[in-house]
């Protein structure tokens, strides 16, 4: 009889904590303890846990039990829009060396007609070279970035930041 009451007992204060799932399966009863641009902590029995952002699958807060919120709006934001920018930088890496490129073969141009020839030349080649190196890269992995995004998506979603 005794189990069986401490086995329910346990059971109500494990419904009354955050849920993280991580990518391979594991799942954590806890709380949101802290965040930083890569890592979110998770305090799990008395000890706080830090877990990449990319590893997290899902995260929910359960706020019948604690009502407070688990971070600062303003290191979420701030952190968020950090992720916003790696994620678009990874993405649009290539597209940027092609116009970065095509914009010094244009000004290389435009100094040379003026009579800037060596420094006109410069950047042509300089040009040449980043349009080039910008069509010819390969795309990219951004997995890790879009799985960093969508765990901060979670998190201000799951504190009404985000609708």
């Amino acid at each position: 009889m005794r189990t069986v009451l401490l086995l329910l007992v346990g059971l109500g204060v494990a419904a009354l904590a955050d849920t993280l799932v991580l990518s391979d399966g594991t799942v954590w009863m806890g709380r949101v303890q802290g965040l930083t641009p890569t890592q979110l902590g998770f305090q799990v029995g008395g000890e706080t846990r830090w877990v990449p952002l990319e590893a997290v699958q899902r995260l929910s807060l359960d706020w019948a039990g604690d009502p407070k919120p688990r971070v600062d709006r303003r290191l979420w934001s701030r952190v968020f829009g950090q992720a916003q920018r790696e994620l678009w930088n990874c993405r649009y890496f290539r597209e940027g060396l092609v116009l970065a490129g095509l914009a010094f073969l244009g000004a290389g141009q435009w100094l040379v007609s003026l009579g800037y020839s060596p420094f006109g030349e410069l950047l042509t080649a300089l040009g040449a070279l980043g349009l080039l190196y910008g069509l010819g890269a390969p795309r990219p992995d951004c997995t890790v970035p879009a799985a960093r995004l969508r765990t901060l998506l979670y998190l201000g979603l799951e504190h009404g930041w985000l609708f």
